[in-house]
């Protein structure tokens, strides 16, 4: 999909069902409440009082949003995202983009421009968090590009949470810092669900501009910064140019903040200051604004890891050998729970599964696994439910590792700070293929299709007829019941009943034909077609 504008972006939500247009004008302090009332759709604001921004929340919270960014089914979004993900196309820099038609400096630089609020009642303050940290490796000149979240200190001046050692950012930051220099930063507001998902990919040695055209499928249009050597995506509506002051290092008290856990994570972070040197935005633009955290954690624009930790789990299983048809991460489990469907062929493709969907991610997610055979849909919670009611042994069918990485915001983690670990469990909900296992027992009953219209030539037979007739189709072979009502299917059923029942006395079961133990001629009620079985019974 090529590079989109958000106005085009919008647009294409709204034509979708997944976008509510607000046109009321609508203060800051009720913002909070209008993301939190719609956790299925996106919401855009067009008229924020005291701000000329319009207000977009929740572009990228739902399956259907992202199915229709990457062209694919919902339930596929783990499948596209992997065959895109390792695709490359170098960026091309333009002279100009409409992300310039208004640039601020000096004294004019000014944050409250934006819509800035209280989203959760403990927040340290207002934040701007829909945001995509672009930032250049000090030795190899890479482009780094993440989402990170600010904190508002100044006019000019932001706090920004970057703790992770393992996030791109983070590794610039830490060299600027040994340099004794401070970081130079362009900070995108807002964009595509596209550009987002591949914002979540950075691999060794690449650039993040060559991953954005892979996922475009053709290259990305970039445009030079005003006050820096950095480029931005040419569709960017909003950009915040300015220097994270690495050289005073993690210092400032930032957070705490609502987070994707449906928690606040734990103490008062210590972070980097951000200085703002200037503002370019398009006239009339959209201030993106992620949803996140609130009572419907799992339905936030921070869903956006379920898709790659989804395509992350299915990529590694497919390269393991394992059959996988399907994963899932439900909006439930907010990133921490995951759902693998697959075909078991090996006696341990399930234990082996669990172990790599415990730890193959780059997110560090999930918490809790679970697998399940390929008659079981993941997407339908009724289904997975029962297969754990009904096929999960606790005593075998559990896998516990210890000390496998996990985020600091998980509450459980007692610490805000990397590094971090915690046990994980993985569930095997699938049937045993090892040793002497009765399937059958775990077949799904199902309820019997509709017949179809009898066939136009059916004749109806009496009774006495339609028994000689049943016996016959019942000598010629065991018939089930179905068999039988399927044969028959025209007659009266009255009648079918009545002269099975008179055939009844003459008629045994094949009680070693299961599940069917179909109906024989036979002078006893059990009939075993192998000695050996009848010799048990």
């Amino acid at each position: 999909m090529p590079q989109q504008d958000m106005t085009s972006f919008v647009a294409e939500l709204e034509a979708i069902g997944q976008l509510t247009r607000i046109k009321e004008p609508k203060r800051v302090d009720e913002l909070p409440a209008l993301m939190e009332a719609s956790p299925d759709k996106a919401i855009l604001v067009e008229k924020v009082i005291d701000s000329e921004f319009m207000f977009l929340a929740g572009a990228y919270s739902t399956r259907e949003q992202y199915a229709h960014a990457l062209k694919c089914d919902p339930r596929d979004l783990g499948k596209a995202i992997s065959r895109v993900n390792l695709k490359r196309e170098k960026p091309v820099v333009v002279e100009t983009a409409p992300c310039k038609e208004v640039i601020l400096k000096g004294e004019d630089v000014d944050l409250t421009r934006l819509p800035l609020f209280l989203y959760h009642k403990y927040d340290g303050h207002a934040f701007i968090q829909d945001t995509n940290v672009v930032s250049r490796d000090l030795e190899t000149g890479l482009i780094n590009w993440g989402i990170y979240r600010f904190m508002y200190r100044s006019r000019n001046e932001t706090n920004i949470d970057m703790r992770n050692d393992s996030h791109n950012a983070r590794i610039h930051a830490k060299k600027y810092q040994k340099a004794g220099k401070d970081m130079p930063v362009a900070v995108v507001i807002g964009g595509p669900t596209l550009d987002k998902v591949a914002s979540m990919y950075s691999f060794a040695g690449e650039d993040d501009w060559d991953i954005l055209g892979g996922f475009y499928g053709e290259p990305a249009k970039v445009v030079k910064c005003e006050t820096n050597d950095l480029t931005v995506p040419a569709n960017a509506e909003i950009i915040l140019e300015g220097r994270m002051m690495t050289s005073e290092g993690w210092i400032y008290d930032e957070g705490p903040y609502g987070e994707y856990t449906g928690t606040y994570g734990s103490g008062l972070p210590k972070n980097c200051r951000f200085v703002v040197d200037c503002i370019t935005y398009r006239r009339n633009a959209i201030y993106q604004y992620a949803t996140i955290g609130g009572l419907h954690p799992g339905r936030t624009d921070l869903m956006i890891f379920n898709p790659t930790i989804e395509s992350d789990i299915y990529s590694a299983l497919k390269l393991a050998g394992i059959h996988v048809l399907d994963v899932h991460a439900p909006y439930g489990g907010s990133h921490n729970i995951v759902y693998a469907r697959i075909k078991v062929v090996g006696g341990g493709d399930a234990k082996q599964a669990l172990g790599l969907m415990l730890t193959c991610s780059r997110q560090w997610f999930p918490k809790l696994a679970y697998v399940f055979d390929e008659d079981i849909d993941i997407f339908d919670d009724d289904q997975v439910k029962w297969a754990m009611a009904w096929r999960y042994n606790p005593q075998i069918d559990t896998v516990i590792i210890p000390d496998l990485n996990i985020l600091p915001l998980d509450p459980l983690a007692q610490t805000n700070h990397p590094p971090v670990h915690t046990p994980k469990a993985g569930f095997d909900c699938t049937i045993p293929i090892v040793g002497n296992i009765d399937r059958v027992s775990f077949m799904k009953c199902s309820v019997t299709e509709p017949f179809g219209a009898p066939p136009a030539t059916t004749v109806i037979l009496a009774e006495p007829a339609l028994e000689q007739a049943m016996e016959a189709y019942i000598k010629e072979a065991p018939r089930t019941w179905e068999d039988i009502l399927r044969k028959f299917h025209g007659q009266p059923y009255p009648n079918i009943y009545r002269a099975f029942g008179t055939l009844r006395p003459r008629l045994g079961r094949v009680a070693d034909q299961r599940p069917e133990y179909p109906y024989t001629i036979a002078d006893s009620c059990f009939v075993y077609r192998d000695d050996a079985t009848r010799a048990e019974r």
